[in-house]
């Protein structure tokens, strides 16, 4: 029987604290919050630079989640291990560790871990640090436990040995995927992009952001959805940089709604970066690995470009919700923390 432990997925604006249960990794308990890396690292920082300053301050902060997460609940009869991943391992997060060179097993054993030695609650034991990973020219955190959990999916195991995985986000990651492990991958900024320009551009003023955050949950209409295919093909057509003036000039020759240029405008970032997938995805079967929302996004992007070249299937989105709950099982299982950082 597999022991019970935590999961803790830190990212540079988002918490996400599990307590997994039993060979299903039943998630019993859940913290989630937007407060990362980057706001306990301002906070660390007025102290100094001093590690011990910063130590204390993340962790006073995952103490106290803990403390929630367990809230009025007897604690466990013995001591759950803490498996911890994301940015909190980065020179911002708690204790920056060295990359993991690629290529690494998507079984987990290439990447590298440390030990944290912290004043936990009594009912929480070990603590681990995860490292990201790099190759020459690229470098992850936090997404190479999606990967590792995304891909120990049996119905995947055709696709470890060749495969191209698509992970949507902030900084999207194209992942080249060869005979059981990550051999290469590419970084997107599509989700950065979306902010910065949305918010401090020219094009502030033809979109609305907060509005688009708003109906990320809800199915797309035909008019969205025939706006973010316009862009798609407006990407495919003119590439990024010619297309984006396209947004301010559809809001103030066309006088399109705010909501539409959005749409208009979320396709064509996605759109340029998934036609990219036009040389890199030649004889690579596609994966799709996102949770619901920009899943679908990406799911009708790909419809649009889709040709005899590219093939593509798209993993259930709420597998894609437990991605590193099932990395980090099967990081305790392989004894990550084999492959100390130093």
């Amino acid at each position: 029987m597999e022991p019970d432990f935590l999961s803790c997925d830190w990212g540079t604006t988002s918490f996400r604290l599990r307590w997994v249960s039993g060979p299903e990794r039943k998630v019993i308990r859940e913290i989630r919050e937007k407060a990362g890396i980057k706001a306990l690292h301002a906070e660390a920082a007025h102290g100094g630079e001093d590690s011990t300053q910063r130590s204390n301050v993340f962790g006073r902060f995952l103490s106290a989640k803990l403390d929630s997460l367990l809230a009025d609940n007897t604690p466990p009869e013995r001591a759950l291990p803490l498996i911890i991943s994301g940015m909190a391992s980065s020179s911002i997060g708690w204790r920056e560790l060295p990359y993991a060179k690629a290529p690494f097993p998507l079984d987990g054993r290439g990447l590298r871990s440390e030990e944290i030695t912290w004043a936990q609650p009594a009912w929480v034991g070990p603590t681990w640090l995860i490292s990201g990973i790099a190759n020459e020219t690229d470098m992850m955190r936090g997404e190479e436990t999606e990967i590792i959990g995304l891909m120990s999916d049996p119905s995947l195991a055709p696709l470890r040995q060749r495969s191209l995985l698509i992970l949507p986000g902030t900084h999207s990651k194209h992942v080249r995927i060869e005979n059981d492990a990550v051999v290469d991958f590419r970084t997107f900024m599509t989700g950065e992009l979306f902010e910065v320009l949305g918010r401090h551009s020219i094009l502030r003023a033809s979109v609305d952001l907060d509005r688009r955050a708003e109906d990320d949950s809800q199915p797309l209409s035909q008019s969205d959805r025939e706006a973010f295919e316009e862009g798609v093909r407006w990407a495919g057509k003119y590439g990024l940089a010619g297309g984006l003036f396209r947004v301010r000039t559809r809001a103030v020759l066309e006088r399109r709604s705010l909501a539409n240029n959005t749409w208009f405008f979320s396709g064509l970032l996605i759109g340029a970066e998934i036609f990219s997938l036009r040389d890199s995805a030649r004889n690579f079967p596609v994966i799709l690995g996102a949770t619901r929302g920009v899943s679908d996004l990406y799911s009708v992007a790909l419809e649009v470009i889709a040709d005899a070249r590219i093939k593509w299937i798209r993993f259930p989105p709420e597998q894609a919700e437990r991605a590193t709950v099932a990395a980090h099982a099967l990081c305790l299982r392989n004894r990550v923390w084999a492959n100390r950082a130093s």
